[in-house]
């Protein structure tokens, strides 16, 4: 059994991304803003981090800049994990707005996260983000405690909240054979 400790990333500023029209995974090119950097120190300093042996990190810039600022307060090295990046809102990639972002995710929510294989809707599936994030920290069951620094809609995966602020905090106490509690509030 593995403790996680989930914090999701600070707050993001996408404006020079949208300024230079990026796209799909080029949107998550985006810094934290000045509140971002605040609150992913404040949270280095949280007790509920106290006797961890590792980051692990999305590699989302936002993700990594909080990582990054926790790794240097904490004196811990960062490993990068590609399958606990962000939901994926069009899996075509294509997505140039906050707003196509924001009306995906009222479809996934109204269709409790999923959907048939043979539907033709184009956001990734809530069990593919649950399962890819699971099955990439399963190496890091060999650790008694680690910070995962990742995105609120992967977080939920772990478990349900409602609102998850940025740079919120979430314990989880890891297996082998977690499951996905699915949309249940805790």
């Amino acid at each position: 059994m593995t403790k996680i400790v989930l914090v999701r990333h600070g707050e993001p500023d996408y404006s020079m991304v949208t300024a230079r029209k990026f796209k799909g995974h080029g949107r998550d090119l985006a810094q934290l803003t000045s509140r971002g950097i605040e609150q992913a120190k404040a949270a280095a300093g949280d007790e509920r981090l106290d006797g961890a042996s590792l980051i692990v990190a999305s590699p989302y810039t936002r993700a990594l800049q909080t990582a990054a600022i926790i790794s240097k307060e904490r004196s811990l090295d960062i490993s990068i994990e590609v399958d606990i990046h962000e939901w994926l809102p069009d899996l075509s990639y294509n997505y140039m707005s906050e707003e196509e972002v924001k009306t995906a995710s009222q479809e996934c929510i109204v269709c409790k996260g999923e959907y048939a294989e043979d539907d033709l809707r184009n956001w990734e599936r809530l069990s593919v983000v649950a399962e890819r994030a699971f099955n990439s920290l399963k190496k890091y069951l060999n650790h008694d405690k680690i910070i995962v620094v990742t995105h609120g809609v992967v977080m939920r995966q772990f478990k349900f909240l409602q609102e998850i602020p940025y740079c919120g905090i979430i314990e989880v106490d890891f297996c082998e054979d977690f499951k996905w509690g699915g949309w249940i509030e805790t």
